[in-house]
């Protein structure tokens, strides 16, 4: 059963009780995330999210890391393009403990400045590690390509440049903008009562100000046809074939979704089949769908030997020109709805999959889906729809391809993007 309260500070409470469940999950969702930093600020948001287990004026780090684990519980947090996250997991009975720490760490944390300098050093090492792991540095760069000139196609953890610039005064500007009433959703699904939840948020955040909700501004131009090469002294090289997909809330979502499962979204999916267990070229190739509030994208990414990236990218090109031409077989379009609704329902056997899916569907379609609709929407998915919807997103004029490794720009001539 959900529930919703709107609190006169704007904050969004939504539950799921699950009469099964032992545990709860319960999350802050922030509707800020990298997409709303200014180039100067990029990664002000991930930044805020480490600084805040740092300690309160009630707790220190070690006091909130004791009193999560005195009760068993797991606590942790992520930032995304679009949403900041403090999260955790109880047992049903210390639902109010939680609220109340969270809360702490929401509105009391210092920011003491022995602490953001230590900070600032962690983060410059955790942007050299992805820097120094080509398999993760290459979806950053494929979307700096896609949305150039957009906080889209920016870092979430910020840049070097911008990170070594922030300073207390910045961050807490931040802060008090963003971590507002009206941009927080709380969601908690599991052994949980709803107006317990309701009664614990109003004691702990009844203060916060409401605040302006957070704007965003659509990226100005959809993606033109590029080829991309950073140059590593690598084994691999790193193939991340790009275009512009669907936003969250888009009428073929799920059209996208068993598109996407068709294509690379699994063991057996047509690319991992051609390129990993037909031709042994990858060990490593699958797709993805990124979706934000309005706009997204759809990523292939493989990794192959230098001598065999023209192939691989040719492969793919294919698969790109069939799903275009050619309606998907009855049995695949089967097989891809089934995978879906299966992996639907085991997700929803996890209370923090059910937390995540209540504050998910407030931001981005304002309610929550009832399961039955789910799998309604991804049976009523035909192989024409399939095959429009290949035929809109997979164009010559907006692929965009991004590889790192021992490549020369000897190779541009030699890479061909038009599907026939």
């Amino acid at each position: 059963m959900y529930q919703k309260t709107v609190l006169d500070n704007g904050i969004r409470i939504l539950t799921e009780k699950v009469p099964a469940a032992y545990s709860v999950a319960l999350g802050f969702w922030v509707e800020n995330g990298a997409r709303h930093e200014s180039r100067a600020l990029n990664g002000a948001s991930h930044f805020i999210e480490h600084l805040l287990f740092k300690g309160t004026r009630r707790r220190s780090a070690l006091d909130i890391a004791k009193e999560i684990d005195s009760v068993g519980g797991a606590l942790n947090a992520f930032t995304s393009h679009e949403l900041s996250c403090y999260y955790a997991k109880v047992a049903g009975s210390k639902l109010p403990l939680v609220i109340d720490l969270l809360s702490d760490i929401f509105c009391h944390s210092l920011f003491d400045l022995d602490e953001i300098e230590k900070e600032r050093r962690v983060i410059l090492q955790e942007i050299h590690m992805v820097e120094d792991s080509p398999d993760e540095r290459i979806h950053e760069l494929i979307v700096q390509k896609i949305w150039p000139d957009h906080p889209l196609g920016r870092p979430i953890l910020g840049t070097p440049q911008s990170i070594s610039s922030l300073d207390r005064s910045s961050l807490l500007d931040f802060l008090a903008a963003r971590y507002t009433g009206s941009n927080l959703i709380v969601a908690a699904a599991g052994d949980l009562n709803h107006q317990q939840v309701v009664d614990c948020v109003v004691t702990a955040l009844g203060a916060l100000p409401r605040g302006p909700r957070t704007e965003i501004v659509a990226p100005a131009h959809m993606p033109l046809r590029q080829v991309n090469i950073l140059n590593k002294k690598l084994e691999q090289v790193h193939i991340c074939l790009g275009t512009a997909g669907l936003s969250q809330g888009h009428s073929q979502r799920y059209v996208g979704q068993i598109l996407n499962a068709i294509l690379g979204g699994s063991i057996s999916s047509r690319l991992f089949q051609k390129l990993r267990e037909e031709r042994g070229m990858a060990y490593s190739v699958y797709s993805y769908l990124n979706a934000h509030a309005d706009c997204g994208t759809l990523v292939v990414h493989a990794g192959v030997s230098p001598d065999e990236a023209g192939h691989a990218i040719g492969v793919i090109l294919r698969e790109f020109n069939l799903l275009n031409k050619h309606m998907v077989s009855a049995d695949e379009l089967q097989a891809a709805k089934d995978q879906l609704k299966g992996q639907f329902m085991l997700s929803m056997e996890s209370t923090d999959n059910r937390m995540t899916r209540l504050a998910k569907n407030e931001v981005y379609l304002g309610r929550v889906l009832a399961p039955e609709e789910i799998l309604a929407n991804i049976d009523k998915v035909s192989a024409s729809a399939i095959q429009q919807l290949a035929q809109n997103l997979f164009q010559d004029q907006g692929l965009v391809l991004q590889m790192v490794g021992d490549l020369s720009n000897d190779v541009f001539p030699l890479i061909d993007l038009t599907l026939g």
